[in-house]
């Protein structure tokens, strides 16, 4: 991310929070980073245009793009926080659905089958919606907007401490209320007043459903009673938000009423990273990629995030029979390819592309042969920002949009001199650095001089993974960080603040798309 995109998110950040937009990290920024929030964007109306009536309204609630089309709902939880005894739970979340249902003709009954219209779930990191949470702190919470599949499902964060009628801990009530107006068609409001307010209120004693939320949910529903229509000088108008912007719907569920939901698979355990080949890496935006069989780890500097992920459980659209990737580079339009088999996909984020066949591509629309059944590595070469894709003893270059590869190729990959072949992997850091992989070694490569750089090859367990049975010592290679602009209040630029700003911008303002 460069300081231009940087800027931009800070200011969508702020235009969020009803902060002035500077695009620095001033002391309210920074207030507003530390506090726990939706997991949901912030879609707000575009106030670009100059009327004063339209940039106050960019204030006030919006709605999503749909609302249910009845008005009597059900629900079912998936499992229960275990920070609580069940029934306060089931106490909490009734009272939260109480808040939506007094101001309209909504009701909710909880029932016991799969085809309840709002699934609840405590869970944990990933979860197979796409929406992976981070552990304690910061994102609470989530949900769907109205409609099939996972419309109207919410999703809370396990790991947090969730706590009834207390400032200590979490409040579910508050959350919970919260979520469910998204589930029910509400996007977030501008307004820092309104439940619908994107970061986390707290407790409060006796909630009252704010005006700019009674607002919205009656612009969607109307109201449960002919008397508490507001006047119609306060009807204001709806921002729709694009289709676009809401949560994809990627799957129903498919629970059997009577086992336990299976919240992460414990029949498959990962292979021993510090053990094993890597069949594929890469960067994809500011992280390392690492993939192993049907597993992905991710690395964020020189650290190894723990809790790999199954492939199928994070890539939409890879189908069942890929056990493995073979190659993986994301392309300058941020679209990532994968390669296995004599195949391949194009992922805009997580999602394989709209219209891209589930079968994949063969290679050969690459107009690479069609005796290639594999491609060993792909990497854009740092030296000319270059794509290159390595099977065997042979390589290509490919042309400046991705489309094809170059005719006067495939070369001798002993053209990369010092390089083993076959290569299992190769990348190119956020330095600029090129690196090339085989079994347990790694090489980086002097661009310059067209040859592996002396020293090498290197421990890629000890080296990068700090593997405590490796013996060599070196540092691996730094993964950039962004600088964060100091204000006049000398805000800290700390690398702790400098992460956790970059934690809130890449997964709310859609500049890193996981």
């Amino acid at each position: 991310m460069n300081q231009e995109d940087l800027t931009k998110a800070i200011k969508a950040l702020q235009k969020a929070g009803n902060i002035t937009q500077t695009g620095v990290v001033d002391k309210r920024t920074a207030d507003l980073m530390t506090r726990p929030r939706c997991g949901n964007t912030d879609d707000f109306v575009d106030d670009s245009r100059g009327d004063s009536e339209y940039r106050y309204r960019r204030k006030r609630f919006t709605t999503g793009s749909s609302k249910w089309p009845k008005t009597n709902l059900t629900f079912r939880f998936i499992n229960y926080t275990p920070d609580m005894p069940q029934a306060t739970t089931r106490q909490l979340i009734s009272d939260a659905f109480r808040v939506w249902s007094d101001a309209t003709p909504l009701s909710f009954k909880e029932v016991v089958d799969s085809s309840a219209d709002i699934m609840i779930q405590f869970a944990s990191q990933y979860h197979s919606d796409g929406y992976p949470f981070d552990g304690k702190g910061m994102v609470l919470g989530h949900a769907f907007f109205p409609g099939n599949d996972k419309g109207g499902d919410t999703h809370f964060d396990d790991d947090e401490n969730w706590t009834a009628n207390s400032t200590d801990g979490v409040d579910l009530f508050m959350v919970a209320a919260h979520e469910f107006g998204h589930a029910l068609g509400l996007a977030h409001s501008g307004d820092p007043s309104a439940l619908m307010y994107p970061w986390y209120m707290g407790f409060e004693g006796k909630f009252k459903l704010p005006e700019d939320d009674l607002r919205g949910i009656i612009s969607l529903y109307g109201s449960g009673e002919k008397d508490r229509y507001l006047p119609e000088k306060d009807k204001i108008k709806v921002s729709m938000i694009p289709d676009s912007k809401r949560p994809p719907i990627i799957k129903p569920y498919d629970i059997d009423p009577t086992e336990k939901p299976k919240i992460k698979g414990k029949s498959n355990e990962p292979p021993d990273p510090c053990k094993s080949h890597i069949d594929a890496l890469t960067v994809i935006r500011t992280e390392i990629f690492i993939f192993i069989g049907k597993w992905f780890w991710r690395m964020d500097s020189r650290k190894l995030i723990p809790n790999p992920v199954e492939i199928h459980q994070f890539w939409y659209g890879l189908p069942k029979e890929v056990e493995k990737i073979d190659a993986v580079f994301e392309r300058p339009d941020s679209k990532i390819v994968f390669f296995s088999g004599d195949r391949y996909w194009v992922f805009n984020g997580n999602h394989r592309t709209n219209n891209f066949p589930q079968e994949g591509r063969p290679l050969t629309e690459f107009n690479i042969p069609a005796d290639v059944k594999n491609i060993d590595a792909a990497f854009v070469w740092g030296y000319n920002m270059r794509t290159y894709l390595v099977s065997g003893d042979m390589y290509w270059k490919m042309n400046d949009n991705n489309t094809f590869v170059e005719y006067d190729y495939p070369r001798d990959m002993r053209t990369w001199k010092g390089v083993p072949v076959p290569v299992d992997a190769a990348f190119k850091d956020l330095d600029g650095k090129t690196f090339f992989f085989q079994e347990t070694d790694f090489y980086e490569f002097y661009d310059m001089k067209m040859q592996v750089k002396p020293g090498y090859p290197k421990t890629f367990a000890r080296h990068w993974l700090q593997c405590p049975e490796a013996q060599k010592v070196a540092a691996a290679p730094m993964i950039s960080t962004v600088s964060v602009v100091n204000d006049e209040n000398n805000v800290s630029s700390s690398v702790a603040l400098q992460s956790h700003i970059l934690l809130v911008l890449l997964l709310f303002y859609k500049l890193i798309v996981y």
